[in-house]
């Protein structure tokens, strides 16, 4: 038997990164999740480049941002010259499962997995659209599968992890396809939250405040504009039930392994591939760069990874490539230039591996049509600038200050009045009795040193990935105009 340890990679989709009861969500039931943030190292601020499902897996599986991969959009291949994640495994003396959603070009078992089970969309012979989460799959031995496809995958990989070979130690993906929409779930969890209890989000807006460039894209056409109140409570309590019943089975594959005396020897790693709007700034999808669309949970547990940790680096889902490859005793593929070991911030040994991020929105204005760049923005741990490059216009948010992002820093009335209030202008001033603002206000060379940092990392990090939009469009000084 190998002394390597196993890896379990369990990726969820359309996940907020705060929707874990141990991680602060006091409104949902994850015991199974609080227990491995028990026994692991959970990082608060893990992030995607796009926050959409394909471009999203194409940089776990590559290491590389998708402006590298070239997979920023829906259907667009994963450049053939770069080694996936279940390459390096297999050709480290892994065996490669794949178990559950792909939704990348081509089948896993054409990309290094030795073994693959209930792969979606690719062999689920229900119709999505009218059958949601309840698949059917074909068994290598004759006749199907059928059922809720995080019940399904489950199960899937339980046995393909107990077929695999004793020799060598194993590698699972084990894509699921929830909580994504439609959020249905069997009972009792269908039914675990009543709307009426369930309360709305911090940043929740009946509208966005302005078009961002995809506001009629698929998933905002899942409700009304306005978005209502009732509406949104009902959304939120359908979607925690499904996170709920997708905690309550990994807890069934963790305990398997548990009993079994695989999980001491095993590396599991829960993310997402990103998060959801659900009612923030007047949004459903995830088509955004709020934080509650590009970033997701990020859980490691397991030999050699310290029980209880917690980080606020910055993380990217391109860092979980060279961080497995380190933890298995691996080379780390040299195609996979963008991503960084976390290994030092589980020990300690690091601060941070990452100074900011950059994130991207490349769509079309309708299906078919031409993609569009519509959104950019660089995050540090504690600022955010965004830019819209289709209506020209910034945001700049002060996290440390306002998590929620709902105070924007450059808005112009905002910087007419601080100037004109710094200058002892003639300006509507605050009576002393009234409420104190609930966001400290910054001066206005603080928030223009602030917009002129961002926007040089900006343009360093569009460099270093290859922006197309550098060359077609630069963001210009966000203090113009």
């Amino acid at each position: 038997m190998s002394d390597r340890p196993n890896i379990l990679l369990i990726v969820a989709d359309d996940m907020r990164a705060d929707t874990i009861g141990a991680l602060g969500n006091r409104h949902i039931h994850t015991p199974e999740l609080d227990r491995l943030c028990e026994r692991g190292f959970a990082f608060r601020r893990s992030f995607c480049t796009t926050p959409i499902c394909t471009p999203a897996r194409a940089e776990i599986l590559t290491g590389c941002t998708s402006f590298a991969n070239r997979v920023p959009w829906f259907g667009m291949p994963i450049d053939p010259a770069l080694t996936l994640l279940p390459q390096a495994f297999a050709g480290g003396g892994y065996h490669a499962i794949h178990v559950g959603k792909w939704h990348n070009d081509g089948h896993p078992r054409e990309r290094g997995y030795h073994r693959t089970a209930c792969v979606y969309p690719q062999d689920n012979r229900n119709h999505q659209p009218t059958h949601g989460h309840w698949m059917r799959f074909a068994e290598d031995g004759g006749g199907e599968s059928a059922g809720h496809a995080t019940e399904l995958f489950t199960g899937r990989a339980l046995a393909e992890i107990a077929a695999a070979p004793a020799d060598r130690p194993w590698f699972c993906y084990l894509g699921h396809s929830a909580p994504h929409d439609p959020h249905e779930c069997p009972e009792p969890f269908a039914s675990m939250y009543p709307a009426g209890d369930m309360p709305l989000l911090p940043n929740f807006m009946p509208e966005h405040p302005f078009d961002n460039g995809d506001l009629a894209i698929r998933d905002e056409l899942l409700e009304d504009w306005p978005r209502r109140h009732d509406a949104m409570r009902r959304y939120r309590a359908r979607y925690h039930g499904v996170i709920s019943h997708l905690d309550h089975h990994v807890g069934r594959l963790l305990r398997r392994l548990e009993l079994d005396g695989t999980l001491a020897r095993t590396v599991v790693v829960f993310t997402a591939d990103q998060g959801l709007a659900i009612g923030s700034h007047g949004l459903l999808g995830k088509e955004s760069m709020y934080d509650h669309s590009i970033s997701a949970p990020l859980i490691l547990a397991g030999p050699g990874i310290p029980a209880g940790g917690r980080s606020a680096a910055l993380a990217h889902h391109v860092d979980l490539l060279p961080t497995l490859c380190a933890l298995a005793g691996i080379p780390r593929p040299p195609s996979a230039v963008h991503g960084h070991d976390l290994g030092p911030l589980l020990r300690g040994w690091a601060e941070r591996v990452r100074d900011e991020v950059l994130c991207e929105f490349f769509s079309p204005e309708e299906p078919g049509q031409p993609l569009r760049h519509t959104q950019r923005c660089v995050r540090s741990e504690r600022w955010k600038l965004t830019w819209y490059p289709r209506i020209r216009r910034w945001q700049l948010f002060d996290l440390a200050a306002d998590p929620d992002e709902l105070v924007d820093l450059l808005a112009p009335w905002r910087c007419r009045h601080r100037q004109a209030v710094e200058a002892g202008g003639p300006v509507w001033r605050k009576d002393p009795w009234s409420s104190r603002d609930p966001v400290p206000p910054l001066a206005h060379a603080e928030v223009v040193a602030a917009a002129c940092d961002l926007h040089a990392r900006l343009l360093r990090q569009m460099r270093l990935h290859g922006d197309p939009l550098l060359a077609l469009d630069p963001p210009p000084s966000p203090l113009e105009g």
